[in-house]
């Protein structure tokens, strides 16, 4: 006959294993998918690809937050910095990939993605037609 101990110790280890197979455990998966490490201020540079343009660099600053009603979606508050002060461009829901890293944002004048690696976020802004529009690199602040 086994120990209380034992007995106690391999059901929370079916228990557990269990709870990561179960749609419950995709939830807990899924939780994790959303990577806090994404929330939070980006700042950094916005350069502009086609220079003969009406676009401009910028000095950038991201808002990025959890979308609590969309689970793997996040809220990109869209800020340029103006004499030392930010200016709101807009807000824009993005969708993270876990598997590769990556966060893409569609909106009516294009698409930005993102590869996020550490307290870095890299990528690119394309306009409807996939022109490539803007380069960004932005830091966690």
């Amino acid at each position: 006959m086994q120990k209380p101990e034992i007995a106690v110790s391999i059901l929370l280890s079916v228990g557990i294993t269990a709870m990561l197979i179960s749609p419950a455990g995709a939830i807990a998966s899924q939780a994790s998918a959303e990577n806090p490490s994404i929330v939070g201020d980006w700042r950094g540079d916005s350069t502009c690809v086609i220079r003969e343009s009406a676009c401009h660099d910028e000095d950038s600053l991201y808002h990025v937050t959890n979308l609590q009603e969309k689970p793997g979606w996040f809220s990109m508050k869209l800020d340029k910095i103006v004499s030392g002060k930010p200016v709101t461009m807009g807000t824009v829901d993005c969708s993270y990939d876990a598997a590769k890293h990556s966060l893409t944002c569609e909106f009516p004048k294009g698409v930005m993605r993102f590869i996020i690696t550490g307290g870095n976020m890299v990528g690119t802004m394309s306009l409807p037609d996939g022109t490539l529009w803007r380069k960004l690199n932005l830091k966690k602040v």
